[in-house]
């Protein structure tokens, strides 16, 4: 054995016949054990070759890195034993079936339902504006049946068992609660219909998925046993890494896999099993228990990474999770080490702003900025860090991320958008930025305001002012030759691959990169995006894709970004599931907050029925539990110096996992240094610009994407330059503002100045669209009626000769729609003749002058009601309306205020009519409130002609048009 092992490290890899189970505590030196052990086997076994020695890992990196590993221990080897993924081990197997199919990742079979919707037969689990927003939550369940062998057999016989049971005791029950459960079977029946349906089309096409892999070689052994025999008698040996993440399909193949004696060997540790969400199952070595009974059994608990102090703190909060066994605490021979700094913030500003400075000080007492860490549970915890290491001018580099978050790729996605549809305006918005085609920003937004009066594309106006008989607008930009190489473009990608027309596109404007340039990472990331795209689409055409490629964002699909070699020298930035398996001398991790870690629970939308569950039954506190692993995670990825940075307004609501780590009082004072960190009175000083114009364009002063031309002056092609310039707010008018545009401030300020004061106009939506023709259908019904010429046939026709096929994503939903709407409306006509109701007004316009804002709005409809009172009435054709939101409504209150004090009208009830159900939600306003709400008009005001239009990135982005061209979304990694 060339390498010195400790007795635990030797014993497990000198372990004989029989099923092992490794416990390997982090930094315990488990990947060189199960290396050594496959040096061993190989070396002493008699008659055992690299052909019958199997070993299973998770990740596809983590299989070529063993492979890379027994290469080097073994040299002489011709061929090295199988090491690969249970996907990839299963796909190999059924290909030996003559198994062709094409398989879909999670991403892909989302896509694919999305296109076949309607043959999925959807009802409870169907959204009209978001036609695919139960598609994750269907697959996320299937998938999970899938981990459980669970089959749509399965699935429907436990509904039928489901529904007899609730027949049995349907006598006894309320009818209002036999209804709710009567409805919860039918959503189960459609589940088992969908589970059935989109198995039948997937296969139908042929493709499998990924997650299929695995139940489908289990059935080819059980169907087949003379084929798992022949594996069985291939294999001798077989080695598992990363044993905690495996789920019950997993261990059942294994089963399968493996004879008496049961040469398997199990590596991994239940204190950090944290991919439960990729479908891990609690208790894999419960399992492993009872398939293989009577294993040996091998504790890894010296720890060779990290400092005494360090375990201690790491073992005193694990030690409060449920264990698969007893087992001793991590020992090292390393010294005490420094204390953990336990950082103590009021606020997340504040926090960044301490550990910015904290890693200046450490790079500047020689620390390199490579050997730092910052960890975070989720990436957007991040922002405020990374806005003080760009201020700082401190490198850094964040892991995990997606290309397309990256600037270049943004801008060539901008050109391929306008190549395929040259009026996306927010695509074109962003392609005219770039220096090259020189047009001004003052030029720029005249286009967008004629665009908008006249209820056309920027297209549209660019084509007409250059067809102007008197001199063009247009002198001085290079719209000509920008239109000529998009109808070029546009013309080859007619008849040439994607790859090809990328390839075209690059070289038409020039781009050219330097050595170690990240953008030509990028740049090389999205052509094999493209390429494995073309493997498996119809026709590789610029058309498909844009299709494909917009349900590929829809699906949440990222393209992971190369780490760039210089990556190296800058400080680490990723989440604490992405550290698993590294190590660094400096870990910060950021943001250890109540709701931010432990994270808030998020309850999968479809339950997987405990019934069904075929591994251990979980404890109640699941999600506490492995919370708490992750956090164990990341303390044990320090190997010098550990901070922990926590966040709180008051000391006494602090995260549990900080109140582990100090609960021990001796350990507190020995091991923990609390550090209270300053308030930051003032904001600092913003960024400079998210990213400097790359080094090949610095060097190539015709670089289309990133440099000026000498003559385009002070214009900058970075986004948020741009976007940062303050509009020209006049500050003698009056203020116009609505009830839609507070709420859009409020959400997102630099959204507001996008579409109020830069002008970018959008594409039509679905659901405005669908709105507008249903409140029109509402005042046709009550003109009809006024006439007394009401009649059913009449508003249909109305409803079918104003309909428009305008953003609607495709037919499907279009479809959806208009069948919903018809609905609808005959719901509502039978509401009004069973209780009819005679406005006094509809659509009443208003212009409220409030000093220097002026409120605008119109109010659906007013109502009469007893002693001179009214009711103003807004109806609403999405999701309807919760009491909560109604009493919180600013539009209502808007509309209360608007009534009382220009239309001199005494509103005393406030509702919303939601077309969707037919149903009311009533509220008032008090005087009170309404001094509330003028309060919150004139907040929004003065920020407003402050100019302050910051992006506030969070959830709302997933809606957003302007995401395109927003400068919270371009990444500098």
């Amino acid at each position: 054995m060339s390498l010195k092992l400790n007795p635990a490290q030797q014993k497990a890899v000198e372990n004989g016949e029989g099923p092992l189970l490794i416990i390997a505590g982090p930094g315990s030196g488990k990947t060189r054990v199960i290396t050594q052990r496959i040096v061993h086997l190989l070396e002493n076994v008699p008659g055992l070759g690299p052909g019958n020695l199997l070993a299973l890992t998770f990740t596809d990196k983590a299989a070529e890195e063993m492979k890379e590993r027994v290469r080097d221990a073994l040299p002489g080897l011709d061929t090295t034993p199988h090491i690969s993924t249970f996907h990839s081990f299963c796909y190999q197997i059924l290909r030996t079936r003559h198994f062709e199919r094409i398989l879909l990742d999670k991403v892909d079979v989302w896509i694919f339902l999305r296109r076949r919707m309607e043959q999925l037969e959807l009802e409870f689990y169907q959204k009209l504006a978001e036609p695919g927003a139960f598609l994750h939550a269907l697959n996320d369940f299937f998938s999970r049946c899938q981990d459980e062998l669970i089959e749509p057999v399965d699935f429907e016989r436990y509904v039928r068992e489901l529904e007899s049971q609730l027949q049995a005791r349907a006598p006894g029950l309320d009818p209002d609660e036999l209804k709710l459960l009567e409805e919860e079977i039918q959503k189960k029946k459609e589940i088992a219909r969908v589970f059935r349906n989109s198995r039948r089309l997937i296969e139908e096409a042929g493709c499998s998925s990924l997650g299929s892999l695995i139940p489908e070689t289990v059935r080819l052994f059980d169907r087949e046993p003379q084929i798992a025999e022949r594996y069985r008698a291939r294999f001798r040996y077989v080695l598992v890494d990363e044993f905690q993440d495996t789920n019950y399909g997993q261990v059942e193949l294994l089963k399968r896999v493996v004879q008496p004696p049961f040469n398997i060997t199990a590596v991994g540790d239940d204190d950090q099993a944290i991919y439960r969400f990729r479908g891990a199952s609690h208790g894999a070595f419960e399992m492993f228990d009872a398939a293989f009974p009577n294993h040996a059994i091998v504790y890894l608990d010296r720890n060779y990474r990290s400092t005494r102090r360090i375990l201690r703190v790491a073992d005193v909060v694990i030690n409060r999770n449920d264990r698969y066994k007893q087992k001793p605490d991590l020992q090292t021979e390393k010294e005490e080490g420094e204390r953990i700094f336990l950082l103590e913030s009021t606020d997340y500003l504040s926090e960044a702003h301490w550990i910015a400075g904290e890693v200046a000080r450490l790079a500047k007492s020689g620390i390199p900025f490579g050997d730092i860490a910052v960890l975070y549970r989720a990436h957007n915890y991040r922002d405020p860090l990374v806005e003080e290491f760009r201020r700082r001018k401190i490198p850094f580099a964040i892991r995990g991320l997606s290309i397309l978050s990256t600037i270049v790729l943004r801008d060539l996605l901008a050109y391929l958008n306008v190549v395929h549809s040259p009026h996306d305006n927010v695509s074109l918005t962003r392609v005219l930025l770039m220096p090259r085609w020189r047009f001004q920003e003052e030029l720029a937004l005249e286009v967008r305001r004629e665009a908008g009066r006249n209820r056309c594309s920027l297209y549209d106006v660019l084509e007409s002012w250059e067809k102007a008989v008197t001199g063009s607008r247009l002198a001085g930009t290079a719209w000509q030759e920008l239109k000529v190489l998009l109808a070029g473009l546009r013309k080859f990608s007619e008849r040439a691959p994607m790859t090809a027309l990328l390839d075209r596109l690059l070289e038409q404007l020039g781009v050219a990169f330097l050595p170690d340039d990240p953008d030509e990472y990028y740049v090389r990331a999205f052509r094999k995006f493209l390429e494995e795209w073309e493997a498996k689409s119809e026709t590789r055409r610029l058309a498909e894709f844009m299709e494909y490629f917009q349900y590929f964002l829809e699906a949440g699909g990222t393209i992971a970004a190369p780490e760039p070699e210089r990556a190296a020298q800058a400080v680490q930035m990723m989440t604490v599931h992405a550290a698993k398996g590294l190590e660094f001398p400096v870990v910060f991790i950021l943001s250890v907050a109540p709701r931010r870690f432990p994270h808030s629970e998020q309850k999968p939308v479809i339950q997987f029925p405990d019934e069904l569950r075929r591994g251990p039954q979980p404890p109640r506190d699941i999600h506490l539990q492995e919370e708490r692993r992750l956090f164990y995670v990341g303390l044990t990825r320090a190997k010098e110096r550990l901070y922990i940075s926590s966040v709180s307004k008051s000391s006494k609501k602090l995260s549990q996992f900080i109140e582990d780590a100090v609960a021990d009082p001796a350990i507190a004072a020995r091991d923990i240094e609390r550090i209270q960190v300053p308030e930051l009175r003032v904001e600092p000083e913003p960024a400079a610009p998210a990213r400097p114009p790359s080094r090949a364009a610095r060097s190539n002063p015709q670089g289309n994407l990133f440099a000026a031309p000498a003559e385009s002056g002070s214009l900058h092609p970075d986004i948020s330059g741009w976007a940062s310039r303050p509009p020209d707010i006049p500050a003698d008018e009056k203020l116009p503002l609505s009830a839609s545009a507070i709420e859009t401030y409020e959400e997102c300020p630099l959204k507001f100045k996008f579409s109020h004061y830069l002008r970018i106009p959008t594409g039509p939506q679905a659901a405005l669209t669908f709105g507008n023709l249903m409140h029109q259908c509402v005042r046709v019904y009550f003109d009809l009626r006024a006439r007394g010429k009401i009649r059913w046939e009449d508003l249909e026709a109305f409803y079918e000769r104003a309909w428009r096929s305008a953003g609607f994503e495709d037919a499907y939903q279009e479809k959806v729609y208009r069948k919903a709407g018809l609905e609808q409306l005959r719901a509502f006509v039978r509401k009004q003749e069973s209780n009819p109701t005679t406005p006094l007004d509809m659509e009443t316009h208003f212009a409220l002058d409030l000093g220097d804002v002026v409120l605008e709005g119109r109010i659906d409809q007013i109502n009469p009601l007893q002693d001179r009172a009214i009711e103003l009435v807004d109806y609403k054709t999405g999701r309807p309306k919760s009491q909560k939101e109604a009493d919180q409504s600013l539009q209502l209150s808007v509309y209360a205020l608007a009534a009382r004090e220009q239309l001199r009208l005494n509103p005393a009830r406030l509702t919303f009519y939601s077309l969707a159900n037919n149903e009311t939600v009533f509220t008032v306003r008090t005087p009170k409130d309404l001094d509330a709400v003028r309060d919150e008009i004139r907040a929004v005001a003065e920020k407003i002609r402050q100019k302050l239009f910051p992006p506030t990135p969070g959830f709302v982005c997933k809606y957003c048009d302007y995401v395109m061209i927003c400068p919270a979304h371009e990444e500098e990694f």
